[in-house]
């Protein structure tokens, strides 16, 4: 399965507060035909994911209200799936990496990113995500 195939029609919900940010990953996600969803809110994010039930969830950590750390702990605590969604921490610093894996992230990326290097990471979470559910579909 290449990446074509693993982003066509991926549901892909994206938390930044700055709008910039999201509108280039809607663009380079678009692009491969996947659907985006995005906020700039924690809040509206949480009723995304319980609504929409998207395959990858990519947030930034440094945001008002509530940080992406105490977002990303609400999200594992959801029952079924919903709550083990793979989750993709944005963040200024590389340093973060052990606080945004300890909260409960899958992997994170520094901003600003290469859109090849996230579409990458997007992609390898969603085969990694079909492999798991094709396994425990066969179970």
């Amino acid at each position: 399965m290449n990446i074509l195939q693993v982003l066509n029609h991926l549901r892909l919900l994206v938390v930044d507060d700055d709008a910039d940010t999201l509108e280039l990953i809607r663009f380079i996600f678009e692009q491969y035909n996947a659907q985006v969803s995005s906020t700039v809110s924690t809040n509206e994010a949480f009723q995304v994911i319980r609504l929409w039930k998207p395959d990858i969830l990519i947030s930034d950590i440094a945001m008002p209200i509530e940080d992406g750390y105490a977002f990303i702990r609400k999200v594992r605590n959801l029952k079924q799936e919903e709550g083990q969604i793979p989750a993709i921490a944005l963040t200024a610093l590389a340093t973060q990496e052990p606080l945004a894996l300890n909260a409960g992230f899958s992997t994170y990326m520094v901003k600003p990113f290469n859109p090849d290097d996230l579409v990458k990471l997007v992609s390898k979470l969603a085969w990694q995500k079909s492999l798991t559910l094709s396994r425990n579909a066969s179970d």
